[in-house]
């Protein structure tokens, strides 16, 4: 990394609060966040915004460019993968090991195991599938084993050989975060998600990753303050029961964070000279102005009525009750998931039902009588005192040590996410049933006197306003029973006349301004103000510590609302992605434009286009085409699988300490030209780091290893095999015999047939037996050395590619193309069945030893006579 980037970064960084410079530093030091480091941040922050904090927050210290150290770590090895259990069909104690310095390639048919150890590494490693439900690695599901499923990853991260434990659904972990894994999944990804650069070099990650900080504190503060604060503040809503201006309603209304109690009492003062008051003036008005009364009543219960119908319409709309019904399901699958979690732990104790709902009840009673008389506060449950064994709190007895081991795993159970995540869900539930709005005024018991009133003026409002009574009080009890758990009953349809309700109530106010104008006197007014004032003051200070706890709820959410303010993230964001696109973007596409023409690519009419996130700089696919945006669209599935490759390929090559690299399947609905030149890139990049490859396709196995020996690199091959048993296994002898080279091929039939001068003083017939099937092997190889070895791979087997600019090395003397002859004959006459007369007899060890070193040696005059035809050539330019 240049000292440019670093020194924009400190300079930048000085000017963040201190908490952030903070960040940054230990970023920097660290390279990720330890979860104190975390709760440090996440202190100053709530401090700065006036949270009362009892413990001390460490002073924080300036960012500086000496935080960004020198020098890198030591490149990551992948040694092995042992001790697997329980994951597909691979057998009990699957082990791979792997070529710690260039590279390794893995064969295997179908089912032979392969992808059971690719999916245990892309949930270990760094991959571009994120989908928690494409990374589920499945035990064996026909096995029935009851192992938990796991494995260990062995890698050199400079200190020795270090095993990392694998478990299914764990977290990928940090230390193998620089092995990057590709496979059909990812590939998907990396065409229509875009090549994202996760791993940004070392000084351009730190504001991205202060980014994910600063999200990760949000997260925290929008929890604590969703539990802390929620919705409380409108559970403690005073409710009048007629909607007016009186000082009493205002207080309620502007209450804030500032109102001092002081203000509250002063506002919530209701003596007994003010109820004595209270009666005499709704003694004189009822006496002197009834039909006013009457119809102020029924103006307050008109708007009441209306405000109510509002809320009731909102409250069980559809949208509402299958809410209700999620809410509910929701909770029921907790809990269940919670039983479940019981029911496996606690298969073993004398009864059954533990984590039931009738036990978790005689655990909170157990709980309750330990803290309020057993033993006082005491932390529940109680299993020693200082004279020795408590007491049991059901049965009186002594605990012995099974008992309160006992009750610790019923206490640890009850502690556990899952039992502590469906005790939230029914708390849901539950608060959600507290919130149904009660209808207080449609349920009230003159309901039906109003409500004729009502149609003595308005009668289709009247019908209107009867029917929404029926249809709210029956969707009510709906909601009720789908919060209880059931949906089957059907709700009627739910039309809402509050806004021909609030019409009425201007309509009656005119008609009671029309009225108080033709009789009533201005000291009847101002009567039935003092009576409201008074009235809604009685009913505030009866609600005084509502008053009182809205008032700190609101104190504490304005301090959660500062602190988020803190950690804002769109100035960090605008800032990193402006480093980015100066110091990394020209590099990121010269690099993919490079991989596409390794590829032979070009021509596609793709490209990258530069888009920013949050927490990350991603450069995504872009098909150059307003027809759509899902390049998988557009391309054959062999062009998509090159794009996967060359995006893959960018980020490995761009991404800071980037490690070993897995590749599953790469060739797949790739041609063989195509399949080639992946060859060719892959051998070539084991000069730079660690490359693991899987694959079934023994052509694109044989080009792999050719690439690789063509470019120095001796690969280590692996050969898996599976049967009606298990898979994973490997094959002893190694790879399968069309999968070998002439030289691999000459070993090995060296090597078989090191045992057998020893077995023909034993037994003949198996002497026989098996050094004519040698001679097959010899054969096969005298064929192989027609296309390795005499035409150099221009045309393969199994393949549409010819390399004709290799013609100038084919070359073959009499001389050879007879020795060649000979030894083929003797092959053919040694393999073949022969005549029962002994006509031809059969070879002495010393014969096929003859044969083999004929064999040797025919490979190397061959080489020597093309190398030296090549140089006999005038120069041929090579083919672009």
């Amino acid at each position: 990394m240049t000292a440019g980037p670093i020194d924009e970064i400190e300079v930048w960084s000085k000017k963040l609060a201190p908490w952030r410079q903070d960040a940054l530093r230990r970023l920097a030091v660290s390279n990720e966040l330890s979860g104190g480091d975390f709760d440090d941040l996440l202190a100053m922050i709530k401090e700065a915004a006036g949270f009362q904090l009892t413990t001390p927050v460490p002073a924080p210290v300036p960012f500086a460019k000496v935080h960004f150290g020198g020098g890198k770590r030591k490149p990551i090895v992948l040694k092995s993968i042992a001790n697997v259990q329980n994951v597909n069909r691979l057998v009990a104690k699957a082990r791979l090991d792997f070529c710690p310095k260039a590279l390794t390639v893995i064969y295997g048919r179908n089912g032979s195991g392969k992808s059971g150890f690719v999916r245990i590494l892309r949930t270990a490693c760094r991959t571009r599938v994120e989908n928690p439900a494409k990374l589920k690695v499945l035990s064996d599901v026909y096995g029935g084993s009851t192992v938990p499923q796991s494995a260990e990853i062995i890698i050199d991260a400079g200190k020795g050989d270090t095993p990392v434990v694998w478990t299914a659904g764990m977290i990928a972990a940090p230390e193998l975060t620089p092995i990057a894994v590709f496979d059909t999944l990812s590939a998907q990804l990396y065409v229509d998600g875009g090549s994202q650069i996760r791993y940004l070099p070392f000084g351009l990650a730190l504001p991205h990753r202060l980014n994910s900080v600063c999200l990760k504190l949000k997260e925290s503060l929008d929890a604590e303050r969703l539990a802390v604060v929620g919705d409380k503040a409108s559970l403690t809503e005073i409710i009048f029961p007629v909607q007016r201006d009186t000082k009493a309603q205002l207080f309620g209304r502007e209450l804030d964070r500032a109102t001092t109690d002081a203000k509250i009492d002063d506002a919530a003062k209701f003596s007994a000279v003010d109820q004595e008051r209270l009666d005499e003036i709704a003694a004189i008005l009822s006496a002197g102005s009834a039909a006013v009364a009457d119809l102020t009543a029924l103006i307050g219960w008109v708007e009441s009525i209306a405000d109510e119908c509002e809320t009731a319409a909102t409250a069980f709309s559809d949208t509402a009750l299958f809410g209700f019904t999620t809410l509910r399901n929701s909770a029921v699958t907790a809990r269940q998931t919670a039983q479940l979690s019981a029911s496996a732990l606690f298969t073993d104790e004398p009864l059954p039902g533990v984590g039931s709902e009738s036990w978790r009840a005689l655990w909170a009673a157990a709980r309750d009588y330990s803290v309020s008389d057993a033993y006082g506060s005491a932390e529940f449950p109680v299993t020693k005192t200082e004279s020795g064994p408590a007491n049991c709190v059901l049965c009186q007895q002594p605990l012995l040590p099974e008992g309160t081991a006992r009750l610790q795993r019923f206490q640890k159970y009850m502690d556990d996410t899952l039992d502590v995540a469906a005790t939230k869900a029914e708390k849901a539930v539950t608060d959600a049933v507290d919130a149904l709005p009660p209808l207080i005024q449609l349920s009230a018991k003159g309901f039906a006197d109003r409500g004729e009133q009502i149609r003595q003026r308005e009668p289709k409002l009247a019908d209107a306003l009867l029917s929404f009574q029926l249809s709210a009080t029956q969707r009510r009890q709906g909601a009720i029973a789908r919060l209880a758990g059931d949906d089957s009953a059907s709700v009627p349809a739910l039309d809402s006349p509050h806004a021909l309700m609030k019409e009425l109530a201007k309509k009656l106010k005119d008609e009671k301004g029309a009225l108080a104008k033709a009789g009533a006197a201005q000291e009847r007014e101002r009567l039935a103000s003092e009576k409201a004032e008074l009235e809604d003051k009685k009913i505030l200070a009866t609600n005084r510590t509502k008053l009182v706890k809205r008032r700190d709820l609101l104190v504490t959410d304005a301090a959660y609302a500062k602190a988020l303010a803190e950690v804002q993230t769109t100035g960090i964001t605008k800032r990193a992605n402006d480093l980015v696109d100066k110091h990394l973007t020209s590099a990121v596409v010269t690099q993919f434009d490079a991989e596409r023409e390794g590829f032979d690519i070009m021509y596609l009419n793709v490209g990258l286009s530069r888009k920013s996130g949050q927490t990350k700089a991603e450069f995504e696919v872009d098909p150059k085409t307003k027809l759509t945006r899902v390049t998988s669209e557009i391309l054959s599935e062999g062009e998509q699988r090159a794009l996967a490759l060359a995006g893959f390929l960018t980020e490995v090559t761009l991404t800071d300490e980037s490690g070993p690299i897995i590749v599953d399947d790469p060739v797949s609905s790739l041609d063989r030209d195509r399949s080639a030149r992946v060859a060719k890139r892959l051998a070539a990049e084991a000069h730079q780091r660690q490359v693991v490859v899987f694959t079934h396709d023994i052509i694109f196995f044989n080009e792999l290893c050719g690439a690789a020996e063509g470019q120095g690199i001796e690969p280590t091959t692996i050969a898996l095999f599976g049967d009606q048993n298990a898979a994973g296994k490997i094959d002893a002898a190694g790879m399968v015999w069309k999968g070998l080279n002439v030289a691999k091929r000459i070993g090995k039939i060296k090597s078989d047939f090191a045992p057998l001068p020893k077995l023909l003083a034993s037994s003949p017939a198996d002497y026989e037996y098996k050094v004519k099937h040698l001679y097959g092997r010899v054969r096969d190889t005298y064929e192989r050395v027609v296309e390795e070895i005499i035409f150099r791979d221009i045309v393969r087997r199994g393949t549409d590619v010819i390399q004709t600019q290799l013609l100038r090395y084919v070359s073959l003397s009499d001389a050879l193309a007879i020795r060649f002859h000979e030894g083929m004959t003797r092959a053919n006459t040694h393999s073949h069945d022969n005549p029962a007369a002994d006509t031809v007899p059969v070879p002495k060890p010393e014969d096929f030893n003859a044969d083999i070193v004929a064999l040797e040696k025919l490979v190397l005059d061959l080489k020597a006579e093309s190398d030296a035809a090549e140089k006999a050539r005038p120069q041929m330019k090579p083919r672009k």
